[in-house]
Order: C-alpha cells, then sequence, then structure tokens
C-alpha cells in the first residue's frame, strides 16, 4: 500500500485536493443560500417598514397642515382711537394698535378664536417704519394666559427685543383664546403711547 501510495503520490494529492474542493464548494454553498435567504428577510422587513411610514403620510388629515390663524375677535384695555384698535394687529396693515398713553404698564390684549386650536408659534412685529417705531414705547417682557381648554391658567412669559424686525415665539398649545399681559416695557423719550405692528398667530386646526 505505501509502495502504491508512493508511486501514484501526484494522483492521491489530486484526490485530496479534489475531495476538499468538493466538501468546501458545498459548505459555501449552503453559506451562501442562507445568506441570501437572510438578507432577502431583511429587505421585505425594511420594504414593509417604507409601506407603513408613506401609508401614515397619505393618510395624515388635511385638517394637520400649519396655516395661518385668525381670531375672530378681539379685545386691549385700552386704546388711543378707535382708528388704532387691537383689530389692526391681525389685518397684516400697518395701522397697528396704541394705548391710551399707559406707556404700555398693565395693558393687556385678548384674541379670541371661533373653536380651539393647536397653535404652534407668533409672530410679533413692532412698527416697521422707522418714524413710527420711534414715536412709541415697545413691548419688552410680556406674559401669555391661556385661560381656556385643557390648558386653564397656563402662563409663560415671553420678551421682545427693541427692534422693528419680526420676531417667533413659539407657543405649542392648544387653545381657544390667548391674552397678552405686558409686563415692562423700553422707554421711548417723549412719549407715553405704547404701541404694536402686528400679530400672527400660526397653528392647525385639531379636529381634523
Amino acid at each position: 500500500m505505501k509502495k502504491f501510495i508512493k508511486s501514484n503520490q501526484i494522483i492521491v494529492i489530486n484526490i485530496a485536493f479534489l475531495i476538499g474542493g468538493l466538501f468546501l464548494g458545498w459548505f459555501g454553498y449552503d453559506y451562501y443560500w442562507e445568506y441570501k435567504f437572510l438578507s432577502l428577510e431583511e429587505e421585505s422587513a425594511t420594504s414593509l417598514e417604507l409601506e407603513v411610514d408613506y401609508s401614515f403620510l397619505e393618510e395624515e388629515p388635511s385638517g394637520s397642515m400649519l396655516r395661518v390663524i385668525e381670531p375672530y375677535d378681539c379685545y386691549a384695555s385700552s386704546s388711543l382711537s378707535d382708528s388704532d384698535s387691537c383689530y389692526n394687529l391681525t389685518d397684516g396693515g400697518y395701522t397697528g394698535w396704541r394705548d391710551a398713553g399707559n406707556s404700555c404698564l398693565d395693558e393687556t390684549l385678548t384674541f379670541y378664536f371661533d373653536k380651539t386650536y393647536f397653535i404652534e408659534f407668533i409672530v410679533i412685529s413692532n412698527f416697521e417704519k422707522e418714524s413710527e417705531f420711534k414715536e412709541v414705547d415697545k413691548i419688552n417682557d410680556f406674559r401669555l394666559t391661556f385661560p381656556y381648554g385643557e390648558n386653564e391658567s397656563v402662563e409663560e412669559t415671553h420678551y421682545l427685543v427693541n427692534d422693528n424686525f419680526e420676531q417667533w415665539k413659539d407657543i405649542n398649545k392648544v387653545v381657544d383664546e390667548m391674552t397678552i399681559e405686558i409686563i415692562s416695557y423700553y422707554d421711548t423719550p417723549g412719549t407715553n403711547i405704547c404701541g404694536l405692528q402686528e400679530i400672527t398667530f400660526f397653528g392647525k386646526d385639531i379636529d381634523g
């Protein structure tokens, strides 16, 4: 036997390599299909997740779109005249609101909505025109109160910068009424009239 192996050493080696190659090939083939099957399962799961996400986006109610929410009524603790009322604050114009000469102290502005909304943020503007901006006292610190709905008696304190650009304030509350109470102000020499040009409410319907 040893003589046979020695005389046919090359053949024996080739046969050994052939058997080893077949074994490795079979093992590799089995491993390849196992990997392929797992990959297909993962791709299928990922596709299903994507389908669910897209379905959710398609089914989102149109009422959840962010938009300008316009109050149906407002109240100011004082106004310089009928032409300087709080209604000017939400009409998109430049007239604005002016108080009756109290230098903003203890003045309040209340806005009423026709139903309950989710108010995401508000944009407040001092008078944009430089001449008007310099003629009035400006709001500094103010308190927001939400007296009704699920946010009953919630209060938040904010402030405005003494400038004439738009200033954004996050709200993120479900409300049907909102009151602005002025706490402090930027004093303008030569006047005791408080003024504000515009307030815009951005939010969403919550009833679909």
